[in-house]
Parts: C-alpha cells; structure tokens; sequence
C-alpha cells in the first residue's frame, strides 16, 4: 500500500490501485493489453487462471518471458514452473485442470516462498522479507504454524 510507483492501467478500481502499481513496477504484471480506448488495461474483473497466476510467481522468482532468452513464454508458464521445480506434478495437475481457486492462489503462493530464486540468492521470502522490512523470521514464525504438504 506504500508504492508510490504509478499506475498504467486505466480499469483498476481504487481498491487495488496500489497493489496493482507495485505489480507493474516490479515487473509481474503487464496487464491484458488496450481496450477499446487504445489505452492499457489490468482486467481486473476477469477470472485468473492458474497460467496467469504462475506468470506472477515465475517473474517475482527472476525468471523473464522476454527479452532475448526468456526462461518460459505466456503458453508454457504452468509446465515450466513444473520443470524448474516451482510446482510439483501433482501441483502442476491440480491447477491444470477446471476452475483456478483461491484457495490454490494461496497454497501457491505459501509454498513459492520456499522456491529458491533464478539468481541463486536465497528463496521468495528472503527476497519478501527484504523488501518489506519485516524480519524473516517473524514470516518463518507464521509458516511454521501451517501445517499442509506439498502435493507430490
């Protein structure tokens, strides 16, 4: 809620305005493309899917679907994911199938805390904690009170 960073897209509602501008300033959204205005859009009334979801976790692990040598393309996020160990088979075919929950964007999200990043210095929450200006081991405190395993 503290970015200042500015937002591009012209259909986000006050609620998420911040969250969606931290997004794109990080470079884990790039929205849905121009509406019928021209102008940039987030969709933010759309279903996400697991794909798109994924997208979000493999860009804030490092990885790039641009550039010259992008690590995964927009098609092939959910079995690249499986490949670089982000996801597990059974993950990988829990969200490939049928309508993406909530409940999965939060397993997800748990469980790519762990998921070392691209460039090898540590994993998401290392990274999560340094940029918060929390410290790690009060978001290890509140891991340590989940009690779910990874699906194989």
């Amino acid at each position: 809620l503290s970015s200042t960073a500015a937002n591009p897209f012209s259909d986000t509602p006050a609620w998420c305005d911040r969250y969606v501008a931290y997004a794109w300033e990080r470079g884990y959204t790039q929205g849905v493309g121009p509406g019928l205005d021209g102008r940039l859009c987030f969709g933010p009334d759309g279903a996400l899917t697991a794909g798109e979801y994924v997208t979000f976790l493999l860009r804030a692990l490092g990885y790039t679907d641009s550039g010259d040598a992008p690590d995964f393309t927009w098609a092939t996020a959910l079995d690249r994911a499986a490949e670089l160990g982000v996801l597990t088979p059974g993950e990988l075919a829990l969200v490939s199938g049928g309508t993406f929950l909530r409940a999965q964007v939060v397993y997800l999200s748990y469980f790519a805390l762990s998921v070392p990043l691209k460039d090898g210095g540590g994993v998401l929450l290392d990274r999560t904690a340094a940029s918060s200006g929390v410290a790690k081991s009060q978001y290890q405190s509140v891991m340590d009170g989940v009690s779910v395993r990874r699906l194989g």
